[in-house]
């Protein structure tokens, strides 16, 4: 998987379509690539890196850094700035996000950006930052989260079921779709890779139209090595 942040869908404002995919719009991910990995690493546009052999191409350019689009899907969501602040009004104050934020990857410095980047669309972002993975999924568990970042490694796309299936472990944006389990039951059970990749690409498409991740940039290991050396090789997962 790319380095993505799951969207609770459970929880407001994420529980909004609109407010999702104007953080997705909302999100200059060429300009995070750009500063936070020196460009050695790609922008991710889906829930499988582009290396994946079941990646689809169809996600590839999926909501595009557009500021005025993602204000325009928030005020037709019915949010307003009557204060005048600049930030979109909810419960009384601003309209804020809370994010947790694991302290591997880079994803600190990740989340500094998203949090100012997304100033510029009218959301107040506020990061959570927890120290180990065991507090992160103990953050996860009181469901106080509108986005989290997490992601796994895996040659098999049947991954997927764990966080986008109704009944997956780590369903942590608490989406339920029957199309969506129906296509991932499908896929998993399949032994056919042509009907397999097939049904993985409509599941990739249902996730990003339905805005159930930010995916940000795909993994790149940058390895060095001496002109001397012979015999490198790499297993699967690099």
């Amino acid at each position: 998987q790319p380095l993505q942040f799951l969207i609770n869908t459970t929880r407001f404002p994420t529980g909004s379509l609109p407010v999702r995919q104007a953080l997705l719009f909302g999100t200059n991910r060429e300009a995070i690539v750009e500063s936070v990995f020196q460009r050695f690493s790609p922008v991710a546009w889906g829930p499988l890196a582009a290396t994946h052999t079941f990646y689809t191409p169809t996600v590839q350019g999926s909501y595009p850094y557009d500021i005025a689009r993602a204000r325009a899907l928030l005020e037709g969501a019915g949010l307003r700035d009557a204060d005048g602040n600049t930030f979109f009004d909810a419960d009384g104050g601003d309209l804020t996000i809370r994010v947790i934020v694991p302290p591997w990857g880079l994803i600190p410095e990740v989340a500094q950006l998203l949090q100012d980047q997304w100033r510029s669309i009218g959301i107040r972002a506020e990061l959570v930052r927890v120290a180990t993975r065991a507090a992160l999924f103990e953050a996860v568990s009181g469901g106080n989260y509108n986005l989290v970042a997490w992601y796994e490694f895996g040659s098999d796309p049947a991954f997927l079921s764990n966080y986008f299936a109704t009944d997956g472990t780590l369903n942590w944006t608490g989406y339920s779709n029957p199309l969506l389990d129906s296509l991932l039951g499908q896929a998993s059970a399949s032994q056919d890779e042509t009907t397999r990749a097939a049904l993985y690409t409509q599941v990739q498409q249902l996730i990003m139209e339905d805005a159930l991740i930010l995916p940000i940039r795909d993994y790149v290991n940058v390895v060095g090595m001496r002109s001397s050396m012979v015999g490198l090789n790499f297993d699967f997962y690099g």
